[in-house]
């Protein structure tokens, strides 16, 4: 793995490797500010030399793969995994308030009288618009009309729901944290062109590879309805395209006549007439999850560098002609350069939530003196003990993991980037003593782990200085 390098006035270097990381350390020409990935800033003033840093962004609805290359080279790879929960969460605050404002009280006004004042007039059809404070929700699925009424509203003024920009703007944040000097970004648009579809003769950059590229288009949609499994088996490798009605008898690439089947599924329908399972609808979540907030993505990546747009049948294809696995990290580096090689290590990061907070009770608990932060019930929502914090990393019996939480007095639970608990083996219960627990760095928002490679230089330098982290 690199070790990124910032300028002592504080502009992205281009990366180094570990062992001249350490001479500097060693010497004290450079102080650590980062340890996943790994940055090292110079206390001493150098050339600012650097070389054009392309980014690749393979777009997702739950995982998302960002890789940046320069020169034919892979310098960072990431996935990225997107909180899940926000909408669920959202729905749960939002009927607390709602059965609180609905309770019977002696001194609250009842809901139909205070409710005209505190909300926004829509600017189409007058009535009420509490959600985009300038068009009900009515009127914004009709959006996408003439009528002469939307000519003076903008498209930047209609509301993206919280979930899908929450996702954005975790994708934004990791780009402008990236350690690197961004010259060019890539954003893998969506998995197929619907364009393409109704349109096949479409000129364009990008099919200009030939008439098996639009072929192609077809297969990966067909592949993300069926969520990259063989319809029979469920198998994940191997999977091939099947034809209904075939070609020959007049069958079309539609995808009402397309199915996911492996290799060997596909041989015993054609060959031993193997029953296949009744055709499912076209119906997809992660490509409607992408497309949502799409322009808004566009637009705020433009701002940090020029932008170019792809498609993901075009990086398929790319990919399989490469003989590279498929993986989003895998995906953004064909994306950011399609004759690149990724290289075997990368940085899964988790975003996950910062705090554990209860608004109030569900149902509320007559002749209550004391205030609710004071209720034995809160201990649950502990944020730090005994100098920890919530999503600390740390280590435990030579594992590196993350603190979600905190039982008693002086225990915790620790788990890895996937979820898994790290415990005492001898033990079955989860809980881990906090003596016996060593902090290595504090977390926010987000948890990093750096994957198939050796975490000795990141565990080894503990006794320097750290910054910013």
């Amino acid at each position: 793995m690199k070790v990124y390098v910032k300028s002592q006035s504080g502009k992205w270097l281009m990366p180094t490797n570990p062992a001249n990381a350490r001479i500097l350390l060693k010497h004290g020409k450079a102080k650590v500010i980062k340890r996943t990935p790994f940055v090292i800033q110079l206390l001493y003033e150098t050339t600012e030399y650097i070389q054009p840093v392309t980014v690749g962004i393979d777009d997702g609805g739950i995982h998302v793969g960002i890789a940046a290359l320069s020169m034919g080279k892979a310098l960072f790879q990431e996935e990225l995994t997107l909180r899940t929960d926000i909408k669920s969460k959202l729905d749960t605050r939002r009927q607390y308030r709602r059965s609180r404002r609905y309770r019977k009280t002696r001194y609250r006004k009842a809901r139909f009288l205070n409710k005209k004042q505190s909300l926004p007039t829509c600017k189409v059809c007058g009535g009420n618009a509490p959600a985009s404070q300038v068009i009900c929700r009515s009127c914004l699925n009709r959006a996408d009309g003439v009528h002469q009424k939307y000519a003076g509203i903008k498209k930047s003024m209609f509301r993206i729901p919280p979930s899908i920009r929450a996702k954005k703007d975790a994708i934004i944040r990791v780009v402008k944290q990236m350690p690197l000097p961004i010259s060019r970004i890539v954003l893998e648009d969506l998995y197929f062109d619907f364009q393409a579809m109704e349109n096949p003769d479409i000129s364009g950059e990008q099919y200009q590879h030939g008439d098996l590229l639009y072929h192609k288009n077809f297969k990966q949609a067909c592949l993300v309805r069926d969520k990259f499994r063989c319809r029979v088996c469920g198998a994940e490798t191997k999977l091939q395209c099947h034809h209904i009605k075939p070609r020959a008898d007049g069958g079309t690439d539609k995808l009402s006549n397309l199915m996911t089947l492996c290799e060997d599924c596909h041989k015993k329908h054609h060959q031993n007439g193997l029953k296949l399972p009744r055709q499912k609808s076209a119906f997809y979540i992660s490509a409607a999850h992408v497309q949502q907030g799409k322009k808004y993505l566009q637009a705020e990546l433009s701002r940090i560098a020029p932008l170019q747009t792809t498609f993901g049948y075009i990086t398929s294809h790319f990919r399989n002609n490469a003989g590279i696995e498929k993986s989003h990290v895998n995906d953004a580096v064909i994306i950011a350069d399609n004759q690149a090689v990724p290289m075997g290590c990368q940085i899964q990061t988790k975003h996950v939530q910062s705090r554990k907070r209860s608004l109030h009770e569900a149902t509320a608990r007559k002749g209550r003196k004391a205030p609710n932060r004071t209720q034995k019930r809160n201990n649950k929502n502990v944020f730090a003990l005994n100098g920890f914090t919530r999503w600390d990393t740390v280590q435990y019996k030579g594992r590196v993991g993350f603190i979600s939480g905190f039982t008693g007095s002086s225990s915790c639970r620790i788990i890895d980037i996937h979820g898994e608990y790290i415990k005492n083996p001898e033990k079955k219960y989860t809980q881990v003593n906090l003596r016996e627990v060593r902090k290595i760095h504090g977390n926010r928002s987000t948890v990093s782990y750096c994957a198939n490679s050796s975490p000795t230089f990141a565990v080894a330098q503990e006794g320097d200085s750290l910054a910013g982290s």
